[in-house]
């Protein structure tokens, strides 16, 4: 069947927006790069079907791509978190509270163009800087007596294999290796006053048999106490 000319404008027309869609998926909601890329695909398949001269065709792809280019590192730059580096005690081990915005938090030092975030020996540090949600570049290390430093890798327990997992991965983790476990941020509160909440940002040093083993319910109720009393005392200074 021969595509009539309002066709192919309708299809070009179409292939067009879809171009843009998928280019801001690709760009500004780098998150929905998953549903940008096939929109954007399709958008070029259209724009191909059309009855158009190649010039006409490659023009716009040629100008969405290069504008994909462009803004990527720009969007990445804006929406990143960091560089940070979280310096832990080498024997720390459990759950690390950092909690943003307080008056009377800690400043934050820049080393070599990243925020150092030294925690101390109970997990819960209070920093006067705004919490910033986007792509995190996070490094973590243990540290010893003398300052030597050890990198800890961030870990996912979606890697490790139980018995309700579904697709077993065949290169399952040591479940003794010491990592990162657990990267989150949100809001809670100390009680009922809407002006008692805080934002943090929480994760745990431990091995994948440990965070299942130890930090239970009664440990977290432990931690979030001494969190409450630590937050109060810094308010009231």
């Amino acid at each position: 069947m021969k595509m009539t000319d309002k066709t192919s404008k309708i299809l070009f027309f179409i292939g067009i927006i879809l171009l843009g869609i998928g280019a801001f998926g690709l760009t500004f909601a780098a998150f929905f790069a998953i549903i940008g890329l096939p929109v954007f695909v399709i958008g070029i398949i259209l724009i191909f079907v059309a009855k158009k001269t190649w010039k006409q065709k490659l023009i716009p792809i040629g100008l969405f791509i290069v504008g994909i280019i462009i803004f990527w590192p720009i969007w990445t730059k804006i929406n990143s978190v960091g560089p940070e580096t979280y310096l832990i005690s080498e024997n720390y081990r459990g759950k690390i509270n950092i909690i943003y915005g307080e008056y009377c938090g800690k400043e934050l030092i820049e080393e070599n163009s990243r925020l150092i975030y030294e925690i101390p020996d109970d997990g819960i540090l209070i920093v006067n800087k705004e919490l910033k949600y986007g792509i995190i570049n996070h490094e973590y290390y243990l540290v010893d007596e003398n300052g030597t430093r050890t990198k800890l890798q961030m870990m996912d327990v979606r890697n490790f294999n139980e018995e309700y997992t579904i697709e077993k991965n065949p290169n399952e983790p040591s479940r003794s290796k010491l990592g990162i476990f657990g990267n989150s941020t949100g809001g809670a509160s100390n009680s009922q006053d809407e002006n008692d909440g805080f934002e943090f940002q929480e994760f745990y040093v431990s091995t994948y048999s440990d965070l299942k083993e130890k930090y239970e319910f009664k440990y977290n109720r432990k931690f979030d106490s001494i969190r409450k009393a630590k937050l109060g005392n810094c308010r009231t200074e």
